[in-house]
């Protein structure tokens, strides 16, 4: 009996060390392999040399291919299997219209989905533009909804809402004036009229000039801190991988 659990107790460390000694090679591995990408990266500094030049379009084609491979598992069991398996069952629906819906617009999808496939047929191209139609339509009436639900109308009532305590707050009241100011001028700044002088010409007026440029005033201060960001954002990626690459070699 001592032996039996002395070998079971020997046979568990082993086994604990092999599952040890495998996550320690996979890691190991995964980091080799991001190290030589970074590399092939980075290689981008030197130039179009011979050779050279090629490991920084190898290491983006492998990127694009294993984010489209990514998105096409996380599509597949985020959206279309939920799909499918929900379309089976009469009582869930993804819709007010009820199962018969779902399924429709499952076939619709995938009707879309196979005529994009004929774009090579020169004959078939008019098919596949129908379906790029559709969709640019689509995309383009949720993006400016998604606008307007999203941006310009919080905008506006944040813009019109007045804080609690503006009139014992003095910041919070100006806060709140170039919080308007901003806003109106920003928006003002597309709008472009003009009236007609004397001479048969057009012109605008002093006040819509200097709006107008309060407003482009706005609009480059609020780009330009955009753009700090990103840049920011961009250093703090290149600051790591640099790092990196010095652990690694290291």
């Amino acid at each position: 009996m001592y032996f039996m659990r002395l070998q079971r107790c020997v046979g568990a460390g082993a086994t604990r060390k092999a599952s040890n000694g495998s996550g320690l090679m996979a890691e190991n591995t995964v980091a080799l392999v991001s190290f030589v990408l970074t590399l092939m990266v980075f290689s981008y500094l030197l130039g179009d040399l011979p050779l050279i030049g090629i490991l920084y379009r190898v290491a983006v084609y492998i990127f694009v291919g294993m984010t489209a491979a990514f998105t096409l598992v996380v599509s597949y069991e985020g959206v279309i299997l939920p799909y499918l398996q929900d379309i089976q069952n009469v009582e869930t629906s993804w819709t007010t219209l009820g199962n018969a819906a779902d399924v429709a617009i499952f076939f619709t999808a995938l009707l879309f989905g196979l005529l994009l496939l004929l774009k090579p047929i020169r004959s078939l191209t008019w098919l596949t533009n129908s379906v790029y139609a559709v969709v640019i339509v689509v995309g383009a009436s949720v993006a400016v909804v998604g606008a307007l639900n999203g941006t310009i109308f919080p905008l506006l009532q944040a813009t019109a809402a007045i804080p609690e305590d503006l009139t014992a707050d003095f910041s919070a009241m100006v806060d709140t004036l170039i919080i308007f100011i901003g806003t109106m001028s920003a928006l003002f700044y597309f709008h472009y009229q003009v009236r007609a002088n004397g001479a048969g010409g057009e012109q605008q007026s002093r006040l819509s000039r200097g709006f107008r440029h309060i407003g482009k005033v706005f609009i480059v201060t609020a780009l330009g801190a955009i753009y700090a960001s990103m840049i920011l954002s961009s250093l703090t990626i290149l600051t790591e991988r640099i790092s990196f690459l010095f652990q690694i070699g290291a």
